[in-house]
């Protein structure tokens, strides 16, 4: 289901001491980036001094006269995982990439390195390529790249001296579309080596042009003769190399509305029928779980319990157990409740977006979810959202969670100040991060239906249920986009997983009770 996972355990295994194959491990290709500790840090000093001003210019209102509106944190920090990555990558950070050592081939061969090659193709991104092809145009652009740099800082300059002083300048030469080699070589090596999809080929794309609008921003600002054309945002849209960018990005945009699903999703979809079982049998697990350790808890004899709470373990270890569970539970009942994205229910804090209403209308006090527009991905275009209501019948267990075994995740030390996030990891006390959210929904769909859903698909199998298997009125499906906090036809084009043949099937119905009527007059 999950082949990078099956990559991470594969490479752990060989690198295992007395493995024959460990040699081989040290080629692994899929940590290739550049990582964000001292060690890097102080190797590549000038890229990282970049990269901390990229930041800047993301995430932060810029004075000069050629910038564009700041992004949220949450998108600049993939933009910035894309940037180190492309970055490890362009210089072979890891050494994983590359079956040599380019900065010690520098001096041997022939000088005249074919620059820029790759883009000798009108539309490179879109011609066939194979693997060794890839690696040889990518080999002749790193040259290039490093005898930049050499010619710039001296031809005596160590290998220490070249990766400390390498900088963006040096990668994307100049504003020309022959500046996008280094991408397009980027995004090649990762279709032949990593299979990736058009999809994620798109979302790459759109976090590097980032860092090459960056690049020329400062050169731009500093030119006065900078003219914005009628269709651009701001004039970083102009810049040649940024128009190339553009197009490849269009193109694997429109490649991935209509290419199949990367991964096998059958192994994933779950019914919502089912993924309701899911969270009952989770229910009736936590449930038995409370009964025995309030049995032990009681000083009950052992031998009224099941084998495993003979264990000796301590009352603390089994609230945490429990605690973990309880989570578990009710962050797999929110999605059922608010099919939303997983950020939402990782960042609900008590009595900022969290807040328990009573109930003076109807008499059923109500758990409710509120946001402004700071707190979604899609709050610039939405706006404030309207309350998001959970169940009434949760109430309790929402209650009997904050009161009772939320203490037992929380950090213990009077140097931290109390937490106020809902949920929190197990182990460290922190809040829950995305990739805590995905195991969870992931391990506890696995556990019971053997089935790895993930938290996004959750919200494909809600609207595809609704538009399945129920006679909702276009007015409520656009309730429930809207309650989803994205647009119709975002629902209909990305949400909706009915087959062709689905969704043709009530205007074949409408058409067989037509002929129907016709036939009896």
């Amino acid at each position: 289901v999950n082949d990078k996972a099956k990559l991470r355990r594969t490479v752990k295994e060989r690198k295992k001491p007395g493995n024959a194959s460990a040699p081989e491990a040290d080629k692994d290709s899929y940590n290739y980036g550049l990582l964000d500790n001292h060690i890097d840090r102080a190797t590549y000093h000038t890229l990282f001094e970049e990269l901390e001003n990229l930041w800047s210019f993301m995430t932060v209102h810029q004075s000069a006269s050629v910038s564009e509106p700041p992004i949220r944190e949450r998108t600049a920090e993939v933009y910035m995982r894309h940037a180190r990555l492309f970055l490890g990558w362009v210089v072979d950070a890891r050494g994983n990439i590359l079956d040599m050592d380019l900065l010690n081939e520098l001096d041997k061969g022939d000088d005249a390195v074919e620059e820029q090659s790759a883009t000798k193709s009108s539309s490179p991104l879109t011609a066939s390529t194979s693997k060794a092809s890839v690696i040889s145009e990518a080999i002749n652009v790193r040259k290039a790249m490093w005898k930049r740099l050499q010619q710039r800082i001296g031809k005596d300059a160590t290998s220490a001296d070249l990766k400390r002083n390498l900088s963006l300048t040096d990668i994307f030469l100049d504003q020309n579309t022959e500046s996008a080699t280094s991408i397009v070589q980027y995004i090649l090596w990762m279709r032949s080596e990593r299979n990736i999809s058009s999809n994620y080929e798109a979302n790459i794309l759109r976090g590097l042009i980032k860092i090459v609008k960056f690049r020329f921003a400062g050169e731009l600002s500093v030119s006065n003769n900078t003219v914005r054309s009628a269709t651009s945002k701001t004039v970083l849209d102009d810049i040649p190399v940024v128009i190339e960018l553009r197009k490849f990005h269009r193109d694997a945009g429109s490649r991935s509305k209509k290419a199949p699903r990367s991964s096998d999703e059958g192994k994933k979809w779950l019914d919502w029928s089912e993924y309701l079982e899911v969270i009952e049998l989770l229910k009736t697990d936590l449930g038995d779980m409370i009964d025995k350790y309030e049995l032990q808890a009681n000083g009950q004899p052992t031998d009224q319990v099941d084998n495993e709470m003979k264990q000796q373990k301590s009352l603390q270890v089994k609230q945490k157990e429990i605690a973990t569970t309880f989570q578990h539970y009710l962050i797999l009942s929110f999605f059922a409740c608010v099919p939303d994205r997983q950020r939402t229910f990782r960042e609900l804090q008590l009595d900022k977006n969290f807040m328990r209403v009573d109930g003076e209308s109807n008499g059923e006090d109500t758990w409710v979810i509120r946001h402004s527009a700071d707190d979604y991905k899609t709050g610039a275009t939405y706006g404030e959202r309207p309350p998001l209501p959970l169940l009434p019948s949760l109430t309790p267990a929402i209650d009997d969670f904050i009161e009772r075994w939320r203490p037992c995740l929380l950090r213990n030390s009077d140097d931290i100040p109390p937490s106020s996030f809902l949920f929190h990891q197990p182990k460290t006390g922190n809040p829950l991060s995305a990739n805590s959210m995905y195991q969870i929904v992931s391990r506890c769909c696995y556990k019971y239906k053997e089935k790895k859903t993930n938290p996004h698909l959750l919200r494909d199998m809600i609207v595809t249920h609704v538009r399945k298997n129920s006679d909702a009125s276009e007015k409520e499906l656009e309730a429930l986009a809207l309650y989803m906090g994205h647009s119709v036809q975002m629902q209909r084009d990305s949400y909706d997983r009915r087959t062709l043949e689905q969704k043709v099937m009530p205007a074949v119905s409408l058409m067989q009770s037509i002929n129907s009527v016709d036939k009896q007059q």
